[in-house]
C-alpha cells in the first residue's frame, strides 16, 4: 500500500489553518482537478460526515466519497477516500508552531479497487506527492491572504 506524505508550514493559527480546511466552497480553491465538494451527511469537521468529491481530469470525471472518521478539532482530521479506482486513508496533522504559524501534515495511504489501479497505483507515488504539495501550497496561499 503506498503511503504519501506532504507538509508546509502556514503562517496561521491551526483555528485559521481548519476554517479554510473545512469550508467546502473553497475546497476547490486550493484542490487540484476539483470541480465541487459536496456534504451529503452531517457537518463539515462532525465524525461520521460523508462528502462527495467532484473532480474532472482531462476530460474525465469522477466522484470521490470521503468519510471522516476520526476528529481532533484543530488537530487531527482522519478520512477515508474511496472511488475512481482507489481506497485510502488520508490524515490531515495541524500541529502549532511558534505562536502563529502551523505546520500541515498530509499522509496519503491506499491502493487501487480494480486490476488497473493495482498494478498502476505503486508507480503513481512520485505525483501523488507533488499534487499534494502543489495543493498544500494553494492552500497556504489562501488561509495566509485571509489572516
Amino acid at each position: 500500500m503506498p503511503t504519501v506524505e506532504a507538509s508546509v508550514l502556514i503562517a496561521a493559527e491551526p483555528t485559521a489553518v481548519e476554517t479554510v480546511l473545512l469550508d467546502r466552497d473553497l475546497a476547490p480553491r486550493w484542490t487540484a482537478g476539483l470541480e465541487r465538494l459536496e456534504l451529503v451527511e452531517g457537518r463539515p469537521g462532525e465524525p461520521g460526515s460523508i462528502g462527495h468529491a467532484h473532480y474532472r481530469e482531462g476530460g474525465r470525471r469522477f466522484v470521490l466519497t470521503d468519510v471522516l472518521e476520526e476528529v481532533e478539532p484543530a488537530r487531527r482530521y482522519v478520512s477515508t477516500v474511496s472511488g475512481g479506482g482507489i481506497r485510502a486513508r488520508v490524515e490531515t496533522v495541524l500541529e502549532p508552531v511558534g505562536q502563529h504559524e502551523t505546520r500541515m501534515l498530509v499522509r496519503w495511504s491506499g491502493r487501487g479497487t480494480n486490476p488497473v489501479t493495482l498494478l498502476v497505483l505503486p508507480f503513481l507515488r512520485r505525483r501523488v506527492r507533488q499534487r499534494s504539495e502543489a495543493d498544500l501550497e494553494a492552500l497556504k496561499a489562501l488561509v495566509e491572504a485571509r489572516s
